[in-house]
């Protein structure tokens, strides 16, 4: 198959359903063109982690709002992206930079997802485990980077996709 490029760009509801469709949706896609399957399912698992991670610290106004998902590479690399307004004062999107910090203080994602493993099983129940960011990280096999722009997050994850079409 000749080089080529893929690409997904859609804006999204802001609704907790929606996050599987769209998991899901990706995932089909891509295993209509790629024969890599460990890489199919973890771009799709890419893709929910930072979809949960934008309906819960996004910022929704009373209609409810959207943000956006881009998904696109070629046979060599690929980015997922999801940019979702905030509230510039928020907690959320401080933590989500917080825990893209603590992870590059680690020498390989695998030693951070097991240290917040860890940290998860030693807290309290019910309290919230943060785990998402170093899952991705970790499993994916990403590199992830967080920009801000006035009321807006934009959470990327970039890797090389070694997959045959």
């Amino acid at each position: 198959m000749q080089d080529f490029r893929f690409s997904i760009d859609v804006p999204v509801r802001n609704q907790w359903a929606d996050i599987e469709r769209l998991r899901a949706s990706v995932q089909n896609c891509l295993m209509a063109v790629f024969t890599d399957v460990g890489g199919v399912n973890a771009l799709a698992m890419v893709t929910g982690e930072l979809l949960e991670n934008a309906v819960k610290y996004g910022h929704w106004g009373s209609d409810g709002g959207v943000f956006r998902l881009r998904v696109s590479g070629d046979r060599r690399q690929a980015a997922v992206t999801v940019e979702n307004p905030v509230d510039d004062g928020a907690e959320g999107p401080a933590r989500v930079e917080a825990t893209l910090r603590w992870l590059g203080r680690f020498q390989d994602a695998g030693a951070a997802y097991q240290a917040r493993l860890l940290e998860v099983a030693a807290a309290p129940r019910g309290t919230s485990g943060g785990l998402g960011l170093a899952r991705v990280a970790y499993e994916g096999g990403c590199r992830l980077r967080a920009e801000r722009a006035p009321n807006t997050l934009r959470v990327t994850a970039e890797w090389t996709f070694e997959a045959g079409a």
